[in-house]
């Protein structure tokens, strides 16, 4: 891509960096642990009180509630609802009988247990299962054996997972590629132009002069985020939780120039075995951040960095944050691993925990739908399947559309996002869960007695898709990792208007939204479509709620007005 001037390089700045300069590190403020070279951490789950959590943060959550938009401090829900220091110094010392570290999460729902090979090997009497890092994945994995030492195990607890992994800089790396255009001779038609005008950008590049994809003004003026934007005060606070990928600030930059944005600063913290940056960009969180930043250009993003499998890592350290909590939290990841409570039930009731917790405290989480249709999991599972973390109450999962602008950068067209027409196996992820009760935010707009996901939508086309710039060149990608962190941002500027005016945080905005469906104008409808990329017949787009892109995509020119007050 070729850029006009020169492009100032955002800064990336460290979390104990920050708390240094400030006289104080993340150690002395939080008990979060700082990740050390060397170190292999597994997780242990607490004793606590999940139904009470899950109440509480519901009630916080539920427009009318006499508790509504009432939170707590991230202290006192832990206090409330976690292990007891009793409990918590029973466990510690059991564990530290086997020269293993133990720090409890500020959460109080796990802990930490941390050694390294050696001492774990020693622990265990027999070594951990060793695999190597590879080009495509430069993460160790680290496999503990089917037996434990019952000090490991203490009553009351259990290890959530039996592997850890590490990151490995040595190794080349490099996310999975996120759904991109195949080749023309693969296209059973050829993908649609950018009809919109007109394309603003001041750099040069082949997606923008073949009409090959859309610049953040356009979407933002379709989707009336101009306008909200315009309106908005304060200073949002948005958290990317980052699952093993990488990105750089020079990509930032050059995004912000292009698209006549002054890039915001982003700090990054690592987690629990990523004790250095990642070395090697992937698409993932350069489009997250570029997103946001394009959306809320004066917000505070914070990029927490873990390893693929880390997702109770990420949110803990999001939620954790010394410095307080985030307006929004934005993960772009799931899959079919932990999808319907399948493979790791302990653990993923664990994260659900947490997620419960985060609502509790004011934080809004968004998780992506999913860009494999109805079938996350492929031939593996029989019929529908969906994506973890996104079918967790606790989440807004947002979904994926195809766009069609006009003149002035209407929004003219909008139907389901499902590209295999186009020859690319991608459609908006969505369905009912198997096991995950229906939530009462989906009373009278979700007839099934099950979770359906997604809640919301926004643009996922693959062409003309979301921009980002990786490597310092600009390209086109879909998918809903692309509409997750738009609708997280636009979140996060009312959010931050809420604060500046002395009002409270939204917390989880999943009973807003539906409610907010009520009233004319709040969402765009989206009708048409299907996200059935094996034939299991589901689902279709429908009038009002569907299984496909949920309630439709916010008008954000609308929505804000439509936000209930504190209970």
């Amino acid at each position: 891509m070729r850029v006009r001037g020169l492009a100032a390089l955002a800064a990336i700045t460290t979390v104990a960096a920050l708390l240094s300069s400030a006289g104080t590190t993340a150690a002395d403020d939080a008990p979060l642990p700082t990740p050390k070279e060397g170190g292999v951490t597994f997780y242990l789950s607490l004793p606590s009180n999940r139904a009470g959590l899950d109440a509480a943060a519901n009630a916080g959550s539920t427009p009318g509630s006499t508790r509504y938009r009432h939170f707590s401090t991230l202290v006192e829900a832990a206090d409330q609802f976690g292990a007891r220091d009793a409990q918590i110094t029973r466990i510690s010392r059991s564990v530290r009988t086997l020269g293993l570290r133990f720090a409890p999460d500020p959460t109080r729902l796990f802990g930490r247990v941390t050694g390294t090979p050696r001492q774990w090997a020693a622990a265990l009497g027999t070594p951990l299962t060793v695999t190597a890092a590879t080009a495509s994945s430069p993460f160790i994995t680290y496999t503990l054996p089917t037996q434990v030492p019952a000090a490991l195990e203490p009553a009351g607890t259990g290890l959530l997972l039996a592997q850890a992994q590490v990151y490995g800089p040595a190794a080349a790396g490099g996310s999975e590629p996120m759904p991109n255009a195949p080749p023309a001779s693969k296209r059973a038609k050829p993908f649609p132009f950018n009809t919109g005008k007109p394309i603003s950008a001041d750099c040069l590049a082949a997606p923008l002069q073949e009409r090959r994809v859309y610049t953040p003004q356009q979407i933002q003026t379709a989707y009336g985020v101009d306008k909200l934007r315009h309106n908005a005060s304060g200073t949002p606070v948005i958290t990317i939780v980052d699952l093993g990928d990488g990105w750089r600030p020079s990509d930032l930059a050059l995004s912000g120039e292009c698209f006549g944005y002054t890039p915001p600063q982003v700090t990054q913290e690592q987690g629990d075995g990523v004790a250095s940056p990642i070395n090697s960009p992937g698409t993932e969180t350069p489009l997250d951040v570029q997103t946001v930043s394009s959306v809320a250009p004066n917000a505070q993003v914070r990029v927490v960095q873990t390893t693929p499998a880390d997702l109770l890592d990420g949110f803990s350290r999001a939620v954790g944050d010394p410095r307080g909590l985030p307006d929004v939290i934005s993960l772009s990841f799931g899959g079919c691993a932990f999808a319907e409570n399948r493979g790791e039930p302990l653990y993923t009731g664990v994260i659900n925990a947490v997620l419960a917790m985060v609502a509790l405290t004011g934080v809004s989480s968004f998780a992506a739908s999913g860009d494999a249709g109805s079938t996350t999991c492929g031939r593996l599972v029989r019929g529908t399947s969906l994506s973890y973390p996104a079918v967790s109450p606790f989440v807004t999962a947002v979904g994926g559309t195809r766009l069609t602008l006009g003149t002035g950068n209407s929004r003219i067209a909008e139907t389901t996002w499902n590209d295999s027409a186009f020859g690319a196996s991608a459609a908006s992820g969505g369905g009912l869960t198997r096991l995950q009760p229906r939530p009462a935010y989906q009373d009278g707009a979700n007839p099934a007695d099950h979770r359906a996901i997604p809640d919301v939508s926004a643009l996922a086309d693959i062409v003309p898709g979301w921009p980002v710039v990786v490597s310092a060149g600009l390209q086109t990608v879909g998918g809903t990792s692309g509409s997750t962190p738009f609708v997280a941002a636009a979140t996060a500027l009312i959010d931050a208007t809420q604060r500046q005016h002395g009002q409270p945080r939204i917390g989880l905005a999943n009973g807003w939204f539906y409610q907010a469906a009520n009233r004319p104008s709040t969402f765009f409808d989206v009708t048409s479509g299907n996200n059935d990329l094996a034939g299991v017949g589901c689902c279709h787009a429908t009038a009002g709620y569907d299984l496909v892109t949920g309630l439709g995509v916010p008008n954000w020119a609308a929505l804000p007005g439509t936000l209930p007050p504190p209970g």
